[in-house]
């Protein structure tokens, strides 16, 4: 998951392969137009292209031909899985994909969180910037503060966000930290996931911090 890690500047954005007027910002960018829709089944092939995206694949370690996104994210589009993923945009433009989730209702997930944290609690979120061209702009840490707004709406009986990610990914979790995150655990995470291999920060934030 490649992401910026929130430094003030000014860039402009063009939505790439469009006559559509850029989107200018500078200083900090709370005014860029985020929003988040959830996934639908039309969104399938747009996640099969950013997985394969090199700046992706390095971080979000998972199969990105047809079938198995359809096999790994049908189940989020039609509700039998209890995550909900959405499709990130930047004003028309689709940028980039967000999950969340409840710890617990992952039995796996919940005992590799139990056996760093101490226990399970807790809303799990994961995220991806899909177009080269955004990343490193400043986005990441706005978006990540504004869908974990959205989380506490979600889940209000919760109080912490958790992530967990690879230690070397450093302006994902310099973007977690610009978000109100703080790390709490390091190490190797007993987790069968590819994308879990390696030494790893969990990070988390607390109601009311982020």
């Amino acid at each position: 998951m490649s992401w910026d890690d929130g430094v003030k500047q000014t860039a402009t954005i063009r939505p790439a392969g469009s006559g559509a007027p850029a989107q200018a910002y500078s200083g900090h960018t709370e005014c860029l137009d985020l929003s988040f829709e959830p996934i639908g089944a039309g969104d399938l092939p747009l996640i099969t292209t950013w997985l394969a995206r090199p700046h992706v694949q390095r971080w979000w370690r998972e199969p990105s031909d047809q079938e198995s996104v359809a096999e790994n994210y049908g189940p989020l589009v039609d509700g039998s899985d209890a995550t909900e993923g959405f499709i990130v945009h930047l004003g028309a433009r689709p940028i980039g994909y967000v999950q969340r989730y409840l710890i617990r209702d992952d039995p796996g997930w919940r005992a590799t969180i139990t056996s760093s944290l101490g226990d399970a609690g807790g809303i799990g979120i994961d995220y991806l910037i899909g177009e080269p061209d955004l990343v490193g702009r400043g986005i990441g840490r706005l978006m990540i503060s504004r869908f974990a707004s959205g989380c506490w709406g979600r889940y209000p009986s919760e109080d912490r966000i958790v992530v967990a990610l690879q230690q070397d990914n450093v302006a994902s979790w310099r973007a977690l930290e610009a978000a109100g995150f703080r790390r709490s655990w390091e190490g190797d995470i007993e987790s069968s996931d590819p994308s879990d291999e390696g030494p790893s920060f969990i990070y988390v934030a607390r109601r009311g911090t982020a």
